[in-house]
């Protein structure tokens, strides 16, 4: 079954990052050889199962980048991630969309066609409308030590979440409103466990939480099904919107060549 995939490369570059890398829109900050964007779109452009690709964001720009490239197409970018995304259906709806939508931003440089392609193996065991991935701390810590991540303490261990997910092109316009909130809180534990309600809070202040009782309330709130799916690829999390970040990029990417 073939998916389509969208990335959202709407995102303003940050004033720190602008600091070292004048750049208004972060997709086009230069990492080693190319635009930071061209390192997501190559990971996904050599994953078999992935048909079209459409890139929300700064059109012009994007066109002069991509212009030899086949199968991608462009959208304007929204005044957020979730405005950019919806924009980016709608072009897929008039190519005529598949059935699963992989999504995933423009600052996540380090992701590889293998970590995508495991993601995508894993999700297939399952039936969910949405698939999130996560990974644990020590997996981040042994790919590249020393990152500053934001974590979870559940049961099951300590973990962090990814930066792409899939979702279920029919129950897309339900989960826009839900998608709004999940992005506004992502890197705050707490808001999103208010998100779901004081019982979720306790469970997670008390390090009781666990991954399936996530998964039960955002049923229960959302009516969407959801699934976390644990990755053993640190390149889903870590993403670049610091210096520092930047800074590691460049070490770890300047020596690709496509």
């Amino acid at each position: 079954m073939p998916y389509d995939a969208i990335i959202l490369a709407g995102g303003q570059s940050n004033s720190e990052l602008r600091k070292i890398a004048p750049y208004d829109n972060e997709a086009l900050i230069i990492i080693g050889n190319y635009p930071m964007i061209y390192y997501v779109y190559q990971a996904l452009r050599k994953c078999s199962l992935v048909r079209n690709i459409v890139i929300s964001g700064p059109v012009e720009a994007l066109r002069t980048i991509f212009a030899r490239e086949e199968n991608i197409y462009f959208a304007s970018g929204g005044d957020n991630a979730v405005e950019s995304f919806s924009k980016a259906v709608e072009v897929l709806r008039e190519k005529g969309i598949s059935s699963n939508l992989l999504v995933m931003p423009t600052d996540i440089p380090f992701i590889t066609t293998e970590a995508i392609e495991d993601f995508i193996r894993q999700c297939k065991k399952y039936r969910a409308d949405f698939f999130y991935p996560v990974t644990s701390k020590e997996v981040n810590e042994a790919r590249f030590p020393g990152v500053s991540r934001t974590y979870v303490n559940l049961r099951e261990g300590v973990f962090t979440g990814g930066n792409l997910f899939i979702i279920k092109e029919s129950i897309v316009n339900r989960g826009l409103d839900v998608a709004v909130k999940l992005v506004e809180r992502r890197k705050n534990p707490l808001a999103l466990a208010k998100l779901f309600g004081l019982g979720l809070v306790w469970k997670y202040l008390t390090r009781q939480l666990t991954i399936t009782s996530i998964e039960k309330k955002f049923y229960q709130v959302t009516g969407l099904k959801g699934k976390a799916i644990i990755s053993p690829y640190a390149e889903v999390g870590v993403d670049v919107d610091k210096p520092s970040d930047l800074e590691l990029a460049n070490q770890y990417l300047a020596g690709i060549s496509f």
